[in-house]
């Protein structure tokens, strides 16, 4: 199931900021909005604080409530950056074309050029679109430092708009122990094709879970053109930390019918503090 999004038009100037406790203690949020009149206002959004251990993937996008009640024409991507705590570029990507946010998801990989984990500190995710801009504090600590950040659960919106941010788990984190803080968001993107019948499904199910999905299973088709079918895609589950505790996965890559080994097995284990 694909969230619905729908898009902003700069009909209005908005000013969000959420603060959460970065380092220590529950996190908090503030925030204001104005409304101003003419076309071409900018609305800018700003959400915080994400923590994660050194050389984590996160994912990103834009999500909107539906049914969409205001500013719903659409809006596009045009760049994906991350920035230090001085405000330098760590990474940058530019999307020419623009992607239409219901169809854009940013991966961004909290290491430098060299493949090297970034050192321990402040940065920001700033997602730049056809609307406005939106960015989200980051901050890299050690994993045992996670269970002293408190918990996460800050959230801004401009219309229902907000702007969201996972951490990431694909095909190169098998076997690997994520640490997580409640209230924080969880995807796993495993690279499939739904067309041969095979599918990714998570088979370790619990009766309480400390990572509750927050949407059905998601396919994605790559954006080839239309002439072009069969192509594969990515599958895309969502989750939120809701409890404090471990929590195993195993994802396997199948056909549900048949009774064979899966073609693929993908296991970690999430740690919420």
């Amino acid at each position: 199931m694909t969230i619905p999004r729908s898009g902003v038009l700069g009909i209005i100037l908005c000013s969000l900021v959420f603060l959460g406790g970065a380092m220590s203690g529950q996190a908090s949020a503030s925030g204001s909005s104005a409304q101003a009149g003419p076309m071409g206002a900018e609305v800018r959004v700003s959400v915080g604080v994400f923590v994660v251990e050194s050389g984590a993937r996160l994912a990103v996008e834009i999500v909107r409530d539906d049914p969409c009640t205001c500013l719903c024409d659409p809006v596009h991507v045009t760049g994906l950056s991350l920035l230090d705590g001085s405000g330098e570029t760590v990474q940058s990507e530019l999307y020419d074309p623009p992607v239409d946010t219901a169809e854009w998801l940013g991966r961004v990989v909290l290491v430098d050029e060299s493949g090297e984990a970034l050192p321990e500190g402040p940065y920001s995710i700033l997602v730049e679109t056809t609307a406005g801009a939106f960015s989200a504090h980051v901050e890299i600590v050690p994993a045992q430092q996670m269970a002293q950040t408190g918990r996460f659960s800050a959230s801004a919106s401009v219309c229902g708009l907000e702007l969201w941010v996972y951490r990431l788990i694909t095909e190169e984190d098998a076997g690997a122990n994520v640490a997580l803080r409640r209230g924080d968001r969880l995807m796993v993107a495993l690279a499939g094709n739904a067309t041969t019948g095979f599918q990714w499904e998570n088979v370790l199910l619990y009766e309480y879970a400390v990572l509750r999905a927050t949407e059905e299973a998601e396919y994605r088709a790559k954006p080839y053109p239309q002439e072009m079918v069969g192509f594969g895609g990515t599958f895309l589950f969502r989750y939120e930390a809701i409890d404090i505790g471990p929590q195993a996965f195993r994802f396997v890559y199948h056909r549900p019918w048949e009774s064979v080994e899966p073609e693929e097995v993908v296991e970690f284990t999430a740690t919420v503090y």
